[in-house]
């Protein structure tokens, strides 16, 4: 047999036939039915249903046939797709599987070792089986699309409930708090110093407030955007560099040193905006635990991947909260080591942003010794 020629819409049928997601599937009772019903119905001893990829035949189904596929320059079927017609030779026939837009992706098969010819009915059998096949396939697609929908659906969900959880649990403490601090004002004779006093804490909870918001509505916004990333490349060294730079006055504030080690070179693919964001919490979080200590920034760059770690000579972390830091449902707030509240959140934002970029977060602490955390991200990022 002559190698059958390519369809004019050769890329399109392809691209269609991907859509199913069928090729190399799993065997499935009810395209192996049709198969033997095939062989039945036409009194062979052969029979397939096979899909034409891009340079081979893979049957789906097959009586009568051990491989699993063949290579599409001997394929019977691929001279079946040039055309919406029952196809036929002395010893086989042929129905084109054809989608309800008009695409030929395969066809169904029946083949005998000896020659005989096919009567009407016999045809006419072989063409509704032929559309039973593609009706199974449009359900195929329609349940992936279903799956898809199920699972954003999901997503939304978590995030509506992650989002109320926050609500419900880390906003209200800090809007009474300043409603507290409000009604001072209102409901007592207080002297200048006081008010002064007083006026530092609410713009302390304010700024506080502002900042956890500001947190959540860029993660929430992001976790809701299809397409949240903006990747641009960044010079590791002077990215880190500047964000040292603009957060060292706040740690020499609490005594702490800030260190920075960096290895004088390295460019990643990254959304800048989310690299800050990581890192300035993992700084601010460092300072909020340490006091007359030292903070040490690094980062190393390899050909396939970045390392930036952050490392305290704090507090440091029990190994029972290690291993909840990153659980949504136990996350609790500490206070810093001059008294600074938190809700728990930055570092569960910060995993969040890193895993969506295929990178990690890590954490290795001991209570008294400090804690290191240590951010990994591809040099190139991956399709999000």
């Amino acid at each position: 047999m002559t190698t059958a020629l390519l369809p004019p819409n050769e890329e399109e049928r392809l691209e269609k036939l991907r859509q199913y997601d069928i090729l190399d599937s799993a065997t499935e009772q009810d395209y192996d039915d049709i198969a033997r019903l095939v062989t039945q119905i036409c009194g062979t001893s052969l029979s397939t249903i096979s899909f034409v990829d891009q340079d081979r035949q893979w049957f789906k189904a097959a009586v009568g046939i051990e491989d699993n596929e063949t290579s599409r320059d001997v394929a019977f079927c691929a001279h079946t797709i040039l055309d919406d017609k029952l196809f036929t030779v002395e010893d086989a026939s042929a129905e084109p599987l054809v989608t309800p837009d008009g695409y030929r992706l395969g066809a169904l098969c029946a083949m005998d070792r000896s020659p005989q010819k096919l009567t009407s009915e016999q045809e006419e059998a072989l063409s509704v089986l032929a559309r039973h096949v593609v009706d199974l396939l449009e359900l195929r697609r329609s349940r992936k699309i279903l799956e898809t929908q199920n699972q954003e659906l999901r997503e939304l969900s978590d995030l509506k409930s992650r989002l109320m959880s926050i609500i419900a649990h880390d906003l209200r403490s800090p809007m009474a708090n300043i409603l507290s601090l409000m009604s001072l004002f209102e409901s007592h004779d207080l002297d200048e110093e006081e008010r002064k006093e007083l006026m530092t804490e609410l713009q302390h909870t304010v700024g506080s407030t502002e900042y956890l918001l500001d947190n959540v509505i860029g993660w929430a916004s992001r976790s809701l955007e299809s397409s949240p990333y903006e990747f641009s490349y960044i010079q590791v060294d002077k990215l880190l560099s500047e964000l040292a730079d603009s957060i060292r006055h706040e740690m020499e504030g609490k005594g702490n040193r800030l260190v920075v080690q960096l290895t004088g070179g390295g460019e990643v693919t990254c959304d800048r905006n989310v690299l800050v964001f990581v890192i300035r919490n993992l700084l601010n979080n460092a300072n909020k635990f340490t006091a007359d200590g030292t903070i040490t920034l690094a980062a190393k760059v390899t050909a396939k991947e970045a390392t930036i770690t952050v490392a305290d000579t704090g507090v440091g972390m029990t190994e029972d909260t290690q291993q909840t830091l990153f659980d949504w449902n136990s996350r609790s707030g500490s206070p810093g080591t001059a008294g600074e509240k938190g809700a728990g959140l930055a570092l569960l934002f910060c995993r969040d942003f890193l895993q969506r970029l295929g990178g990690t977060l890590q954490v290795d602490s001991a209570p008294g010794v400090g804690t290191t955390f240590a951010v990994q991200i591809p040099v190139i990022a991956p399709e999000t």
